[in-house]
């Protein structure tokens, strides 16, 4: 069922035909309103700021600020949207440095704009972390989804249940079942060594 009001979206990457041409695949059929859009990273980072949409749709290979650096530098604003990477490249180590900087999702260029929109709305609704199939790091093979993950990132900061479950937009009994089944993966006993983990 579509939200009541739309998903709005700043968009960024420094080519503007492209711009035009997702904007117009997100926006068709009203679910989506792109409300901004920059041409590079220290302007996306003002826009959003400035407008504070639900979701950052970012390239990752802009000028002035690179979209890894735009996502780092949102990682502790507590309004921050959801960040969707945009890439041209599907590899491995650079898939998980965008998740591990703050990125809800990841998505290449070379998918129909269908599946952008598709993966905007998503990432609103936090579905778990979409979607280029996510190699796994080949170094440490993690038995945590990516929301467990998410969760434990955020207790590691030192943010309580509450203030989890707000910046996930889920419950706090649900922050609690993800803490429960990081417990139980990792067989540790508590928050510390989980974050030692």
């Amino acid at each position: 069922m579509p939200p009541e009001t739309p998903v709005t979206v700043v968009l960024a990457d420094d080519h503007p035909a492209f711009r035009a041409g997702i904007r117009d695949a997100l926006e068709k059929g009203g679910q989506v309103a792109v409300v901004g859009e920059a041409a590079d990273g220290t302007e996306a980072l003002k826009v959003v700021r400035r407008l504070r949409p639900d979701v950052l749709l970012l390239d990752m290979n802009m000028p002035e600020t690179s979209g890894p650096e735009v996502a780092a530098a949102l990682q502790d604003d507590p309004e921050a949207p959801r960040i969707l990477a945009l890439s041209a490249y599907n590899d491995s180590a650079y898939i998980h440095g965008l998740l591990d900087a703050g990125a809800a999702g990841y998505i290449t260029k070379d998918q129909h704009p269908t599946a952008v929109r598709e993966a905007v709305l998503a990432v609103h609704r936090g579905e778990g972390r979409w979607f280029v199939p996510i190699p796994r790091k080949p170094e440490t093979l993690s038995p945590l989804t990516g929301r467990e993950h998410e969760v434990l990132v955020l207790m590691a900061r030192g943010l309580d249940n509450a203030a989890i479950g707000e910046r996930l937009r889920i419950a706090e009994n649900t922050v609690r079942n993800h803490l429960a089944a990081v417990y139980a993966k990792l067989d540790v006993g508590s928050a510390r060594e989980a974050v030692s983990w």
